[in-house]
């Protein structure tokens, strides 16, 4: 039994990081992607098993080298899970992560030799809690031993969540949507913003303005002073991180691959996200007949290996993995980067939000905890229980896009706002489930928990000043923003405000401190709220009223 348990320990122990990475990105392990990765880290997890196998019991220097190949075993995990060898060579170096390396393994083999009697029974146990703790919910981690450390900050941005106020209630599955978005944060003691409403319409500008506080309007064009624009585009400034920071605060970011939270100048703990699927995407380009229909399935399924590899797992064994990996699937890297469907974050969002709450309940107080998750953005890839529909299409800008008008434009936008709204349901159920799992521990009793949209859903006509019609305005700028707070009124509140206005005021309180210059350049000339509305000119961009609204009838 102590030698089964050796031969089969590695191979369990290696492949519980793999199914998680499958988890974590959806790609499908029964793909030719799926395969070619677990075949190479079953080969390296048996080919460790049987050397400890054999050596094990044959002498003092048997189970030395049962001891190293145990103690190797160890180290690959970490790699595999954690990234060890790279996050150690960002700190010290490439040389001093292998001097470092190669002085932990030493110690475990010494370690692991001088406990050879009970190290197979050690190996299993932790095989199979690896495995349980992978495959099985890990459940709530409640009643904590009681910590005097301030209150965590729980921080939430949904992209592309339409206010309380737009939800058009005659659409199909609005009146639902809008019901069950209200019940679930007056469930859990929420002040829910109805009338809340976002000044920008692109991400890289309406979430930086937010996580900075600011209300004004210093963005040039459609870019931002706070970001660097690029194909990923990170952030110079996020003054609320900076905030958390000198409330001695750990910040903890959990991000997708299109925006980067993590490169400004306060330290944050990282999590960043994929969730593409090349060889699903492939097949669908096929059936549809996609202007990728012709990329061969093995430059798909490389496209996988790629994203397991290059996820949130940058580890010397995954990238030998996924360099073996790319050799049994006889191809070379091709453009796949001009086709890669970055939008599947959507898929991912269900796991993507458990690991964020495994990631609370885990560090507790202390810390602020941010996400941007794409969901419920475009495409909707789930129906209102939460089942996949296998439905990939974007919806935004019906006109602009899709140069509708008339009656297929009014048909359009009823059918897309119909599938976004029972996306909608699956977001307010996945919200019930995180706030009941996080608000039934008693560590964040306490704790200030924010959830707004960046925007509307921009299932609208157009974006540009020149053609938006009021319900566009409605469509684009109205977004979602609920504060759960000690001191904060539970219940609605059908102000005209925007997110970036209300952030200012719930983190910093007396707002006109932030930018008192510009308090008066908010308003047009009839006193109303204002938004930042882009032009078909690129150079202009005007600053319009936010009119008040109510979509609901």
């Amino acid at each position: 039994m102590k030698r089964i348990a050796l031969l089969l320990s590695p191979l369990v122990i290696l492949l519980t990081p793999i199914i998680d990475a499958f988890q974590g990105i959806y790609v499908d392990p029964r793909s030719d992607a799926g395969y070619a990765v677990i075949t190479c880290v079953a080969m390296v997890g048996l080919a460790l098993g049987v050397i400890a196998t054999f050596w094990y019991k044959r002498g003092a220097v048997g189970n030395v080298i049962t001891a190293g190949t145990l103690a190797v075993t160890i180290f690959l995990f970490g790699d595999l899970s954690y990234g060890v060898f790279w996050k150690l060579g960002d700190h010290i170096g490439i040389g001093g992560a292998t001097a470092f390396a190669f002085a932990g393994l030493v110690v475990l083999t010494l370690i692991l030799f001088r406990l050879m009697a009970a190290v197979p029974r050690m190996m299993a146990a932790f095989a199979v809690a690896l495995l349980g703790s992978t495959i099985l919910d890990r459940g709530l981690i409640t009643e904590a031993s009681a910590e005097e450390s301030a209150p965590a900050v729980i921080y939430i941005v949904t992209d592309e969540m339409i206010g309380i106020s737009g939800i058009d209630t005659r659409l199909p599955n609005g009146a639902e949507a809008k019901a069950a978005l209200s019940r679930v944060f007056q469930k859990y003691g929420f002040r829910l913003h109805s009338k809340a409403f976002s000044r920008h319409i692109l991400t890289q500008v309406s979430v930086p303005a937010a996580l900075n506080m600011d209300y004004s309007y210093n963005f040039p064009g459609d870019g931002s002073h706070y970001a660097y624009p690029g194909e990923v585009t990170t952030f110079k400034e996020l003054s609320l991180f900076s905030l958390w920071h000198r409330q001695g605060l750990g910040v903890n970011v959990f991000q997708s691959a299109h925006l980067d939270y993590c490169q400004t100048a306060t330290l944050v703990e990282c999590h960043t996200f994929a969730s593409f699927d090349g060889t699903r995407f492939i097949q669908r380009q096929r059936v549809e007949g996609g202007p990728y229909r012709d990329i061969p399935p093995a430059s798909a399924s490389l496209a996988d290996v790629k994203a397991l590899v290059e996820g949130n797992r940058q580890s010397l064994a995954m990238a030998a993995v996924g360099f073996v990996a790319s050799n049994l699937l006889k191809t070379s890297e091709t453009a796949t980067q001009d086709w890669h469907p970055r939008s599947y974050d959507q898929l991912a969002f269900p796991y993507w939000l458990g690991q964020f709450q495994n990631t609370i309940l885990d560090k507790g107080r202390g810390n602020a905890f941010f996400a941007h998750f794409l969901f419920p953005h475009s495409p909707a890839v789930y129906n209102k229980d939460c089942k996949p529909t296998k439905r990939w299409l974007d919806r935004s800008y019906l006109t602009e896009v899709r140069g509708l008008t008339g009656q297929e434009l009014d048909a359009a936008r009823e059918k897309e706002y119909g599938f976004y709204f029972a996306q909608t349901l699956c977001l307010a159920r996945q919200l019930d489930k995180f706030f009941n799992a996080v608000l039934s521990d008693k560590r964040f009793q306490d704790a200030t928990i924010v959830v707004h949209g960046d925007h509307g859903s921009r299932i609208s006509a157009g974006r540009n000043v020149e053609t938006m019609s009021p319900r566009d305005y409605v469509d684009n700028y109205s977004a979602l923003y609920a504060v759960r707070k000690p001191g904060v009124a539970t219940g609605t509140d059908y102000s005209l405000h925007s997110v970036q206005w209300l952030n200012a005021s719930l983190f910093r309180g007396n707002v006109s401190e932030v930018a008192p210059t510009v308090v008066g350049s908010m308003q047009d000339k009839s006193g109303e709220p204002a938004v930042y509305a882009p032009s078909t000119d690129p150079d202009h961009v005007a600053i319009t009223p936010m009119h008040d609204f109510d979509a609901s009838h």
